[in-house]
């Protein structure tokens, strides 16, 4: 009878671990991205094509998307390809609704590319990608007009006013404006003639997001705006200056555009903050309990969503312990902060590392 259990067991186990070497996943950034949204217009005339139109939602999905898991500058860089390299990266896409009317054609498609060809891509062009993770911030613009020696917050500030007008954002940081506050126009203006080394203390305190803010200083004087940016994010702080030059509070186009330049900027900020160094190869044992098959499954299903993961491999099995080699695209205490977001905990011995929950 013992025979027969141990003969049951060691089947058990082999089929269980072929089943596990065959669908594990050795490249990690198999599934997708998706891209939402995408808003596609077109004359509908003799001369419509429904191809032509559904090539548009492409060659736009991919520029959002290298324009989120990038930095500005290197997008610039890989922002036109050609056609037929974009649709090699469609995994699949859906028309989320369509419409005719004044002769027009309007569609709304969504758009899945395969991120191992995406993250190819970039690799072979020697660009970093950063992890597409959105983030709400605190904002809080204040306009000082030098000329008039005066502090325009909140309406009065045509920043403050046009900052999320825009229908569709496709910017990674989701931003919440500051409340019209009185006692917050009267801290500032008491502090406006050392507003640079304020720290906002009294102010983001008022907020559930006061770890997450960025304050933007416009200075008016005769012929710039000079900005100043306090940026604080995940607790990575940076200060920085930029100038532009000075227009009428009534051109729109232009403040649009400026509102851009810096939504960019601050974007940039973030994507460095989550930015995955390909160059960077750590490679790491981990042994799990050969018996406890539900931790198996679920770190099976971790490995797989840690974008800090490039790959990994079942190295070795038996009835005791199973074991996977996994290359990552960080720093050790950084993985492990990605696998403690799932509850799991992580000890060392001898260089390999136990996983348990």
């Amino acid at each position: 009878m013992k025979k027969i259990l141990k003969i049951f067991l060691y089947n058990f186990f082999i089929i269980f671990f072929i089943y596990l070497f065959i669908f594990s996943t050795k490249n990690v950034y198999a599934n997708t991205y998706k891209i939402e949204n995408i808003e596609i217009s077109d004359e509908y005339n003799t001369n419509f094509n429904k191809e032509h139109v559904i090539d548009k939602a492409f060659q736009r999905a991919f520029k959002i998307l290298i324009s989120k898991i990038t930095v500005s500058k290197d997008y610039k860089q890989i922002e036109n390809q050609n056609l037929k390299l974009i649709k090699s990266f469609v995994e699949s896409f859906s028309v989320v609704s369509e419409k005719f009317e004044n002769n027009k054609y309007f569609g709304v498609f969504e758009i899945d590319f395969n991120k191992n060809k995406i993250l190819s891509f970039l690799r072979n062009n020697n660009i970093f990608h950063s992890r597409m993770i959105e983030k709400k911030v605190l904002f809080v613009p204040i306009f000082i007009d030098l000329q008039q020696d005066s502090l325009l917050l909140f309406d009065e500030n045509p920043f403050y006013k046009s900052w999320n007008n825009e229908e569709i954002n496709h910017f990674l940081l989701k931003y919440i404006l500051q409340n019209e506050d009185l006692d917050d126009y009267k801290l500032i203006k008491e502090r406006i003639n050392f507003i640079e080394n304020y720290d906002f203390k009294e102010i983001i305190s008022k907020y559930e997001l006061n770890e997450n803010y960025i304050i933007f200083i416009i200075f008016k004087d005769n012929e710039n705006f000079k900005t100043f940016s306090k940026f604080n994010i995940n607790s990575i702080q940076s200060n920085f200056k930029q100038e532009f030059e000075s227009f009428q509070f009534d051109d729109s186009k232009e403040i649009k555009k400026l509102i851009k330049t810096m939504k960019i900027r601050y974007d940039d900020e973030w994507k460095k903050i989550n930015l995955i160094n390909s160059s960077i190869k750590l490679n790491i044992q981990i042994n799990l309990d050969s018996k406890n098959i539900s931790l198996i499954k679920k770190i099976e299903k971790i490995l797989y969503e840690i974008e800090l993961i490039e790959k990994y491999n079942i190295n070795y099995f038996d009835n005791e312990t199973t074991s996977y080699l996994i290359l990552s695209n960080s720093t050790p205490d950084k993985l492990i902060k990605e696998f403690e977001k799932f509850n799991i905990k992580v000890s060392s011995d001898n260089n390999i590392w136990i996983l348990n929950e």
